[in-house]
């Protein structure tokens, strides 16, 4: 069996998508959008593994997940990326990804114009739960954890649900959003503002962080929503909280709402080599009653990459 057609019978649909747009939003992050042929309408959480399109010497496949890089002279791992943005034209589905250049991948897809193609597997993994009777969510993202906060807002949006977003950046030249020129970031964490235009579309208000106070609260953007907390305190009923960034930045999130009694679901990260479980390399280790020791090992790609924050354990027991 070849490994294609192994990923075919887990279920995993490889397609090839054409880039249609590639934008820098600040100085390390882009927006990518791949219009993907028969991509299914994906949940907020999920995320796609991303490779260049296999060359005709590798392969008679046109887009497989063992893609070599152009001009890199070497296969490349997939990359994993949760999905900001989904828009279903009358053409083709058109998803969206944010990433951050850091390495080999990205700086490969830095490179990446228009009309290029790229090998999607996807959409993978579980979905942000979106509970009924709470009437208020809180969306808390640091750095690169912002992209499925986006496209959660538009979900929560179409479920009634009231959103207050708070997002973090080392300073603000790394914040990949658009803030309104007519609204600016109050400097109050108390205060919560559409000024972030990819929120406001959602009918979200923000409050922004950065840890060097050059846009919005100067400090920790876990201590903006202890801030905004304590100013409008809520009850544990009535909010839910989801968070996506920094390991250390949700443990203090997820610890923050285990001491009120919140409900909080995080979005973790993991190198994926294949993001279907095969490997077994994306392990994240969680609470779990029925083993001898309380905790065992989940899979960030298939049990995840959302679990309930109580779940997580932070501090690895060994």
């Amino acid at each position: 069996m070849s490994r294609d057609d192994s990923f075919a019978k887990r279920g995993c649909a490889i397609r090839c998508g054409e880039v249609l747009a590639n934008v820098p939003l600040c100085r390390e992050h882009y927006r990518l959008t791949l219009g993907v042929a028969g991509f299914p309408i994906p949940r907020a959480g999920q995320f796609v593994h991303l490779a260049p399109e296999r060359r005709p010497s590798q392969s008679r496949v046109p887009c497989g997940p063992a893609a070599g890089v152009e001009g890199g002279g070497g296969p490349m791992l997939r990359r994993a990326f949760s999905v900001a943005g989904y828009r279903a034209t009358t053409t083709q589905p058109e998803v969206e990804v944010i990433y951050r250049v850091v390495g080999v991948g990205t700086k490969w897809m830095r490179s990446l114009r228009a009309g290029d193609r790229v090998s999607v597997l996807g959409p993978q993994g579980n979905h942000f739960p979106i509970e009924k009777k709470a009437a208020s969510t809180w969306l808390v993202a640091g750095g690169v954890g912002l992209p499925p906060m986006l496209y959660l807002a538009e979900s929560l949006r179409k479920a009634g649900k009231r959103v207050t977003a708070f997002c973090g950046a080392q300073t603000a030249d790394l914040l990949a959003l658009t803030i309104d020129e007519r609204v600016a970031p109050s400097d109050a964490a108390e205060q919560a503002t559409l000024c972030a235009k990819e929120f406001a579309a959602c009918d979200a208000n923000a409050v922004i962080s950065t840890d060097d106070g050059t846009l919005g609260f100067s400090g920790h953007v876990g201590d903006a929503m202890t801030a905004y907390y304590n100013a409008h305190p809520v009850s544990c009923d009535d909010v839910v909280v989801y968070t996506c960034g920094p390991e250390r930045m949700m443990a203090f999130v997820a610890g923050f709402c285990d001491a009120q009694s919140i409900r909080c679901y995080v979005c973790m990260e993991r190198a994926m080599a294949c993001g279907t479980g095969m490997c077994q390399s994306c392990v994240v280790p969680l609470r779990d009653r029925n083993d001898p020791e309380g905790w065992g090992y989940q899979l960030c790609c298939i049990d995840g990459p959302v679990f309930p924050a109580t779940d997580v354990l932070w501090t690895h027991p060994h």
